[in-house]
């Protein structure tokens, strides 16, 4: 992850508990994306590292915003999502390993607890903005369930576009962590293997610096957010 020849890493998570992986059943329709059938749940925390470990804090529960230069499909919408019913902080720190988090700094992260589903009349569209970046230092997509699918393929590739150079179906308990400024990422929508639906459940990280935390800059214009000035552009 240190070479900027590879600015990103493939890395095993621990797995969710029981309880948590039942969470992904009851997620709330996300009604954003123009009737995809995706589901979602999302909360804000503040890591740390201290000790011998990582940490997090629960932060107070407020909409989510991308800024439009990032994404062209909901773009400075202010989405209104539930929180997430469980810890996540085992997944984050694992994350936060593999992307060699400097252990001196605080940091602001997003989750986002989602479900994409698909059948023979259900297309499953994973990344409706199609290849992009999101605006952070580092995100982390992780997979936790392929229920019934084929496609899902993660993909990475140079900003602007371009021949992939990482390109691979994530099992459960796989993520992948990247530079977001470095690259674009990508994955491939999902298709039913046999009879029924399926469905792919996954956590979305990221993690920026608290000095450089995003919320999205419409969403800090307008609530008067401190320190929103030195949002980035």
């Amino acid at each position: 992850m240190t070479s900027p020849l590879r600015p990103y890493a493939r890395f095993t998570v621990p797995p969710l508990s029981d309880e948590a992986m039942r969470e992904f059943d009851t997620l709330p329709f996300d009604p954003y994306t123009g009737g995809l059938q995706r589901y979602r749940r999302f909360s804000q925390f503040r890591l740390w590292f201290e000790g011998d470990e990582w940490r997090t804090e629960r932060l107070p529960h407020r909409p989510f915003i991308q800024c439009r230069q990032y994404s062209g499909v909901t773009g400075g919408v202010l989405r209104e999502f539930e929180p997430i019913r469980f810890d996540p902080t085992p997944q984050v720190a694992a994350g936060a390993s593999a992307a060699w988090l400097e252990q001196d700094q605080l940091y602001q992260i997003n989750v986002h607890q989602v479900r994409v589903i698909t059948s023979n009349d259900i297309k499953g569209i994973a990344v409706p903005e199609g290849p992009h970046r999101d605006g952070h230092e580092f995100v982390m997509n992780a997979v936790f369930s392929r229920h019934n699918i084929t496609g899902g393929v993660s993909q990475l590739m140079p900003t602007g576009g371009g021949p992939c150079f990482f390109e691979d179906v994530l099992q459960p308990q796989e993520a992948i962590v990247l530079a977001d400024d470095r690259m674009w990422h990508h994955a491939t929508d999902i298709l039913p293997a046999g009879p029924g639906p399926g469905h792919r459940d996954i956590l979305i990280v990221s993690f920026n610096a608290w000095a450089r935390r995003r919320y999205g800059e419409a969403f800090e214009r307008r609530m008067g957010a401190p320190g929103h000035e030195s949002v980035p552009a």
